[in-house]
C-alpha cells in the first residue's frame, strides 16, 4: 500500500465514523435507559464480596440506575480494609471492613441504604441551587 493511499484512508475512516449514527435508544429497553453505573476498585476478596453484595442491594433500590457511584478500597493487613463510596467526587459513605467476612452481606445492605439516603440528599441539594457560575457538582 502506498503512502498516499494510507494518508487518504485515515480521513476517509474519520469521515465514515462521523456519518454513522450513534446507536439508537429503544424506549423501555433497560440497557439503553440506564444512565448510572457502579464501579468497583476492590482489591481483596473481602472487598470484592462487599462490593458484590452492595451492588445487588443498590440495584434493588428504585431509580438507582440514575446515579453513578464508585466503590474504593484501601486494604490493610492490620486493621482490615477501608471501603468508601463516592457520588459525584464526594465521599458519601465510609466504613472499615473486618478481616472476617462473615457479616459482609448485612454490612453491605446497610451501606447501600445509608448511601441511598446520602445520594438522594446530595442530589436534592444540587437541584435546589441554580447558579450559572457553579456546576452541579460544585455546590
Amino acid at each position: 500500500m502506498s503512502a498516499a493511499v494510507r494518508w487518504l484512508s485515515v480521513p476517509a475512516l474519520w469521515l465514515a465514523c462521523a456519518i454513522v449514527p450513534a446507536t439508537a435508544q429503544v424506549p423501555g429497553d433497560p440497557v439503553s435507559d440506564a444512565t448510572g453505573i457502579v464501579t468497583s476498585q476492590a482489591i481483596t476478596v473481602a472487598g470484592r464480596e462487599f462490593s458484590d453484595y452492595f451492588i445487588a442491594a443498590w440495584r434493588d433500590k428504585q431509580d438507582s440506575d440514575r446515579y453513578t457511584l464508585a466503590i474504593h478500597e484501601r486494604p490493610s493487613a492490620r486493621s482490615g480494609s477501608q471501603v468508601w463510596i463516592e457520588f459525584g467526587h464526594r465521599r458519601v459513605f465510609q466504613m472499615q471492613l473486618p478481616a472476617a467476612r462473615a457479616a459482609l452481606k448485612g454490612r453491605a445492605e446497610q451501606a447501600a441504604e445509608s448511601t441511598w439516603q446520602a445520594v438522594l440528599e446530595a442530589d436534592g441539594q444540587s437541584r435546589l441551587i441554580n447558579d450559572a457560575d457553579l456546576a452541579r457538582d460544585e455546590i
